[in-house]
């Protein structure tokens, strides 16, 4: 209880945000009218260790230890469109076999702060959706995502639609074609002084179906997962940099009503959070829930485990701590350090988890075509 006390006057002290920043993990690339013409040599790499002590709740622990390494070649043809090609490896440590390997290409236009974008997405925790919709681990786990992409990037909007084609289906193929449309939308509605109110919406739907494979599939089904509230970010003229409230309506719902059709459900996720100007950044979480599935999810949002659907807790109840540091070796070397411990109010349970990552992203130019 006096864990339980502390944690609710830091949340009535600080106000909040629907996730920390996660910038060093966004994957953004520039296009300028400078390059146009030039070849580059690209490095995308990231170090991860996360250990996830769970115990007596929704999921067991499990820890998630390796590294990501992504090396392209980039062109730029035109002072707007950039083409990216290369390779992509995830090694789990204590896995022999190298766990991802895949090729990735993509076709990208950028102008004033929008982008169309075909091939490999800005994919994962660029999409900067709150984690009842969209797992933070999925950058670990899921980093590719392929298809279309439209963003806009503006000082009072953020919007990025995208379809992520999972799986394609072929004639009389054993499986269903798969494929997730999201939207994620930040928009400032009203500035006052050093704050500002933003408005956001963000939708997670996922399609299962086809008409070309064998008879005897499950009938098509398309889920949803909603969330809107409001956002108040507070600029603080010291240290502590920003002060951040926002809230959440979440809802999730099976729209095609297959047959047992899951209960629709709904949660509330308010949060606060500080971001400081040397790095640190906390933020606490509530999150109650009822007959809540999100299939981007959150593990620990869910009112079935994912790792075993026998394993039910109806309405979900967490108060959720997340402690994180940046520490910047140079420009394109980051080092992040984690820590997220959580009380389960109805088991009156404590659970956490901590984490270390490092990020190194480079270019490095190799030639010009002549004219």
């Amino acid at each position: 209880m006096r864990l339980l006390t502390i944690l609710s006057l830091v949340f009535c002290y600080h106000l909040s945000t629907g996730q920390l920043n996660n910038s060093v993990f966004e994957n953004l690339t520039k296009i300028e009218a400078k390059d146009t013409s030039k070849l580059f040599l690209g490095l995308n790499s990231l170090f991860f260790f996360k250990n996830n002590e769970y115990f007596n709740t929704i999921i067991d622990g499990y820890t998630l230890f390796g590294y990501q390494f992504n090396p392209f070649l980039n062109y730029q043809p035109h002072e707007n469109i950039r083409i990216n090609a290369g390779w992509y490896f995830q090694k789990d440590f204590g896995n022999s076999n190298v766990t991802t390997t895949a090729p990735t290409l993509s076709f990208e236009w950028k102008k004033n702060g929008y982008s169309l974008i075909f091939g490999n997405l800005e994919s994962s925790l660029n999409h900067r959706l709150i984690e009842p919709l969209y797992d933070f681990e999925s950058v670990l786990n899921q980093r590719l995502e392929t298809g279309f992409q439209m963003k806009i990037n503006k000082e009072k909007l953020f919007a990025d639609l995208w379809i992520d084609w999972k799986k394609m289906q072929y004639w009389n193929d054993i499986n269903q074609e798969q494929f997730v449309v999201g939207l994620s939308l930040n928009k400032q509605v009203v500035k006052v002084g050093n704050g500002k109110l933003d408005f956001p919406l963000q939708i997670v739907i996922r399609h299962n179906g086809g008409q070309i494979g064998v008879s005897g599939h499950p009938p098509a089904q398309t889920l949803v997962n909603l969330a809107t509230g409001f956002r108040w970010t507070q600029k603080v003229e010291s240290k502590l940099k920003n002060i951040i409230l926002d809230g959440y309506y979440v809802i999730d719902d099976d729209i095609t009503k297959v047959k047992p059709a899951p209960t629709s459900g709904n949660g509330i996720y308010l949060n606060s959070s500080i971001t400081t100007s040397f790095g640190l950044e906390a933020m606490i979480s509530y999150w109650r829930a009822k007959d809540y599935t999100a299939f981007e999810g959150g593990k620990i949002y869910q009112s079935i485990s994912v790792f075993d659907p026998t394993r039910i807790e109806q309405s979900p109840h967490l108060l959720i701590l997340r402690l994180l540091y940046n520490y910047y070796f140079a420009d394109n070397i980051s080092l992040t350090v984690r820590a997220e411990p959580y009380f389960d109010l109805n088991r009156n349970t404590f659970q956490y988890s901590y984490a270390l990552y490092i990020n190194y992203r480079d270019n490095f130019f190799l030639t010009k075509r002549k004219k």
